[in-house]
């Protein structure tokens, strides 16, 4: 168990498997809001790199499920950093981290949790995305530099196995695009809307790392 990797069972976990080998437990076998003792002393025994991608993320439920999106995406985090903070750790973010937002706002808090209690981290920022396009719409007004599911899966991995252990914030993505433009790729159909039209406030950039 060198690799330990939460959230396996997610869609990015899920691509990420066919890139990067490691333990990848269960939500039942490891929730990282409720760990025992007899839990994460058998784990940490085993352990020796942390790769934390396990997370809420529905953006626009989490402005009904605060409690829920902060236990998992901050205490979570901290649960893990309490128990292997002197172990290198790799710490999933989003690219719009520094917006309002109940959910980008618990990413941020979990990085300022990272940066101050692990040892050796990297933070990194990104986006990704189904593919093909999921959904009906996509924002024609929104920035960023994410990309599909499987290809972000794939630079991630390659990101961690070149990292040198030095403490870093990335961004990991394929460079800077439209939501829609990003969309046309596999969904010709796709209309254009605004994040203006959502009833939750929604970030049009991300912002370069400070």
């Amino acid at each position: 168990m060198r690799y330990l990797i939460t959230g396996g069972s997610g869609r990015l976990g899920t691509e990420f498997k066919k890139y990067f080998k490691g333990h990848y437990p269960t939500h039942k076998e490891l929730d990282i809001t409720e760990f025992t003792a007899a839990d994460w002393d058998f784990i940490r025994r085993k352990t020796k790199f942390i790769i934390h991608m396990a997370g809420y993320t529905d953006v626009d439920k989490a402005e009904s499920e605060k409690f829920l999106c902060f236990k998992t995406n901050v205490f979570g985090t901290y649960n893990l950093l309490t128990r292997f903070c002197d172990k290198p750790f790799v710490f999933i973010s989003t690219e719009h981290v520094n917006c309002k937002g109940v959910y980008f706002q618990s990413k941020l808090m979990g990085e300022l949790l990272v940066k101050n209690l692990a040892k050796n981290y990297l933070i990194i920022r990104t986006l990704f995305k189904p593919s093909p396009w999921a959904f009906e719409y996509a924002f024609a007004d929104q920035m960023t530099q994410g990309d599909y599911v499987d290809v972000i899966a794939r630079m991630i991995a390659k990101k961690i196995k070149q990292w040198n252990g030095k403490s870093e914030i990335v961004y990991v993505g394929t460079g800077r695009k439209t939501m829609f433009d990003l969309a046309k790729r596999t969904k010709s159909d796709v209309k254009p809307n605004s994040v203006n039209d959502l009833p939750f406030k929604r970030p049009k950039d991300y912002l370069p790392i400070l």
